[in-house]
C-alpha cells in the first residue's frame, strides 16, 4: 500500500522506469516530496498543486505557449517536473533556456526518454504514496494483476467479496467489480483514508490474495467518475437489421464490459474534466477517420505536431498502442459504448465513419 514515509523526488528517480531519468537542473530541490503524480501539458495555472509530480511531452519551446507553460511549472509549488521531448524536439534549447531558472528556484528538471510510457511512471509511483492529511478519504481502491496467475480471477471475487462484507459490517458502502486485470472498489460515501487501508489489508488478508499478485492504489474523491452499470439481464432485442448500435447496447448493458470500457477510457475522461481537455474527443475524431492522423488534424483544427501530442498522451494514459490491431480495436469498442452510454438509448446514434 502507501509508504510509512514521504516519497521524496530523489526517491523516486530511483523507481523504474523513472530510473531512466536523469536530473537536468533543480538539484538542490530534490528532497521536495511527492504528493501526487500528473500528466498535463498546458495551461498549468488553474491545475498543478503543491506536491505534484508533473510529467510532460510539451518540450519544443518554439511551439506556442509552451515555454510560458514550462516557466509556470518551474517557479509553482508543484515537486518537479520530468518532461520527455519527441525526438524532433530541440531539447537541448528548452533545457539552456529553462535550466537557469529551475536552478535559481530548486526546481527539479528532469529528462526522460521519449519511449518511457507515462502510464507505467504513474502506476510504478501512486502506490507508493503517503495519503496526506487527517481527513483525507477515499472514493475507490483499484487493485491491478501485475503478474500472469490462473487463479486471479477467483482471488479477486474472493478480495471483493471480503471487502464487501468488511464495509458492510463497519457501516460503510461499497460495490466492487472484477476485469482480467483490475478488481475495483467504489464506495458511495468516501470513507476516511485510515479506515479504507484497514479495510483493504483485512480484506486481502482474508481472500489471501498474495502480495506480488496485485498492487494496489487508493482515489480520491476527484479522480472518480460514477458510470451506471446495467443488469446483463436487460440487454434488448434487436428489431430489425443488426447494426453497430446493437453490439454496442449489448456490451452497454453487460457489468463486465462497462467495468472494462470504465478501466479503459477513465484516465481520458479524468483527464478531460479536470484539465478541460478534448483527448476522447481527439480520439472519437481519429477513429472516425481511420487513424489518419492528416484527416484527424483537419478535422480537429489542429496542427500535425499538436495532433500528435494528444496522440501520445492517449496511449501514455491508457496503456494502449494506436499502431496495434488489438489495442485500437479495445479502445474503439470502448468509445463507441461510451457514445451510446452517454446519449441514452433512445437517441440513434451513427457510427459511420464521420466527424463529431
Amino acid at each position: 500500500m502507501s509508504r510509512e514515509s514521504p516519497l521524496s523526488v530523489a526517491a523516486a528517480l530511483t523507481v523504474p522506469p523513472l530510473d531512466r531519468g536523469s536530473v537536468v537542473a533543480g538539484h538542490r530541490g530534490l528532497t521536495r516530496e511527492v504528493l501526487w503524480v500528473d500528466i498535463m501539458h498546458a495551461p498549468a495555472e488553474s491545475f498543478v498543486r503543491a506536491g505534484d509530480l508533473v510529467l510532460t511531452t510539451g518540450a519544443d519551446i518554439r511551439q506556442p505557449g509552451v515555454r510560458d507553460f514550462l516557466t509556470f511549472l518551474l517557479t509553482s509549488p508543484a515537486a518537479g517536473v520530468v518532461v520527455s521531448p519527441p525526438p524532433e524536439a530541440a531539447f537541448g534549447e528548452l533545457y539552456a533556456a529553462l535550466g537557469p531558472l529551475a536552478d535559481r528556484h530548486d526546481f527539479p528538471l528532469v529528462h526522460l526518454p521519449w519511449e518511457v510510457a507515462f502510464s507505467e511512471v504513474q502506476r510504478a509511483l501512486l502506490p507508493l504514496l503517503t495519503t496526506s492529511g487527517q481527513d483525507a478519504h477515499v472514493q475507490m481502491v483499484i487493485g491491478r494483476r501485475e503478474r500472469d496467475s490462473a487463479d486471479w480471477p477467483g482471488r479477486a471475487e474472493a478480495f471483493a467479496n471480503a471487502l464487501n462484507a468488511l464495509a458492510a459490517s463497519a457501516g460503510v458502502s461499497v460495490k466492487s467489480s472484477v476485469t482480467d486485470d483490475l478488481v475495483m472498489s467504489h464506495f458511495s460515501s468516501p470513507p476516511p483514508a485510515a479506515t479504507v487501508s484497514a479495510l483493504v489489508a483485512s480484506a486481502r488478508q482474508r481472500s489471501g490474495i498474495p502480495d506480488d499478485l496485485a498492487s494496489w492504489v487508493l482515489l480520491p474523491p476527484d479522480q472518480g467518475h460514477a458510470v451506471t452499470v446495467a443488469s446483463s439481464a436487460t440487454a434488448p432485442t434487436p428489431d430489425g437489421p443488426v447494426g453497430p448500435r446493437h453490439f454496442a447496447e449489448v456490451l452497454r448493458q453487460h457489468p463486465r464490459s462497462m467495468a472494462t470500457v470504465l478501466e479503459t477510457l477513465q484516465p481520458l475522461i479524468d483527464y478531460d474534466r479536470t484539465r478541460r481537455g478534448q483527448l476522447v474527443h481527439t480520439l472519437e475524431v481519429l477513429l472516425n477517420e481511420a487513424t489518419n492522423t492528416s484527416a484527424a488534424a483537419r478535422a480537429l483544427y489542429l496542427n500535425r505536431h499538436s495532433l500528435l501530442y494528444r496522440i501520445k498522451l492517449i496511449e501514455e494514459l491508457t496503456g494502449l498502442s494506436l499502431k496495434n490491431p488489438a489495442d485500437r480495436f479495445q479502445l474503439e469498442v470502448s468509445v463507441r459504448v461510451l457514445q451510446l452510454s452517454a446519449a441514452g438509448v433512445d437517441r440513434d446514434l451513427s457510427f459511420e465513419g464521420r466527424g463529431q
